[in-house]
């Protein structure tokens, strides 16, 4: 992401890409020593912080995760309402519309098909 598709802060919005590195001919990279290093210090700066999000994310809902495990093991099978009442509807989450707009299976087929 930081040199390719220049998605960082430290490196700017610039793409180090290059499509002919692929083929064994370009040896060097297209950018100096010191903006490879910049590009590691970002790239782990990104993983250390997705690592760390990650770790509080799972602290945050060990609880949840724990009757989750339970529930599995008693049921095998679940589904999202069994998720809702242990960790509550999703943030901005709307229930699927169920007023009869649907199409049906017969609604589906080809006008040829129906006859």
């Amino acid at each position: 992401m930081v040199s390719y598709l220049g998605m960082s802060k430290s490196v700017g919005n610039i793409s180090f890409y290059d499509s002919t590195e692929s083929n064994g001919f370009n040896i060097g990279k297209p950018y100096s020593e010191k903006t490879a290093e910049l590009i590691d210090k970002e790239a782990k700066r990104l993983i250390d912080e997705s690592y760390d999000t990650a770790k509080k994310i799972l602290k945050d809902h060990m609880e949840g995760f724990t009757k989750l495990a339970e529930l599995l093991l008693e049921k095998e099978v679940i589904f999202s309402e069994d998720l809702e009442v242990i960790f509550g509807k999703r943030a901005g989450s709307q229930p699927p519309s169920r007023t009869g707009d649907e199409p049906s299976s017969a609604n589906l087929l080809p006008e040829a098909d129906k006859e």
